[in-house]
């Protein structure tokens, strides 16, 4: 089944969804956003219809895709017109799919549970989508939906969906963190992060063959002190010794149970 599919937004995962619906031989019917030279230049791709207001969304549409930050979903919901038949989906990891109730008795969940950048378009065939719907019927058309673009589809609750949002973070957002950390000290230091690159893509692999906890290494697991206070020695940003500190603390702790 084919469907006529308007986007809310124009960023990210926007982009991403747009460009594998229509691979997958899916219409992109429509894109609106606030940054309306945004939202042309998506539709143009797909030779889509834009606008800059949700009020102006066209009702032909199969489904509505909200990909907007998650503070702006109340306004955006609130300005759609009515008498809609579109099954209204958000894309957003710790967002209740309730609060699409009030305004659709048709409305589910499309989450890709990956980091999108519309600059390097991502394929979603192996990219894990978590869906959830409003009645067996919708749960029809969405799993159709996010069959055609992924091999990875789950259905989850809002609950699941929001603790897989948490541990993505602790995962992702904060292990960027500490390449961000380590590229900072190397650049201070007169030093180069390309040579981390292969013991992070290591590490990476690794986890396809056993758990986390099961590859931890380094002088926090080992219990080695003389070598953790050398390196906090070694800093010189007292919020950057803290993190170390801190880390080495937990490491420590949970090497011990």
């Amino acid at each position: 089944m084919k469907y006529k599919v308007t986007f809310i937004g124009s960023g990210n995962v926007a982009t991403n969804l747009a460009h594998a619906f229509d691979k997958a031989g899916h219409t992109i019917n429509q894109v609106i956003s606030h940054n309306i030279e945004n939202a042309k230049l998506l539709a143009r791709k797909f030779g889509a219809y834009y606008g800059d207001t949700a009020s102006e969304m066209y009702k032909d549409s199969d489904f509505v895709i909200l990909c907007v930050n998650d503070e702006a979903y109340a306004s955006v919901l609130e300005s759609m017109p009515g008498g809609m038949h579109a099954i209204i989906c958000h894309t957003a990891g710790p967002i209740s799919m309730d609060v699409l109730a009030k305004y659709s008795d048709n409305y589910g969940v499309i989450y890709p549970l990956q980091s999108l950048r519309k600059e390097e378009l991502t394929d979603l065939m192996e990219v894990p989508i978590f869906t959830e719907w409003s009645s067996e019927d919708v749960r029809r058309k969405v799993t159709q939906l996010a069959d055609s673009i992924s091999n990875r589809v789950k259905e989850v609750s809002s609950e699941e969906r929001n603790k897989y949002h948490l541990a993505a973070v602790f995962a992702n957002n904060f292990s960027n963190l500490m390449y961000t950390i380590a590229d900072e000290y190397l650049e201070a230091e007169g030093l180069d992060f390309n040579n981390l690159l292969p013991i992070i893509k290591e590490t990476a692999l690794r986890l396809k063959s056993g758990k986390p906890s099961g590859w931890q290494t380094g002088p926090a697991k080992r219990g080695d002190r003389d070598v953790i206070a050398k390196h906090i020695a070694m800093l010189k940003e007292d919020n950057v010794r803290d993190v170390y500190e801190k880390l080495s603390d937990f490491l420590m702790n949970k090497a011990q149970t």
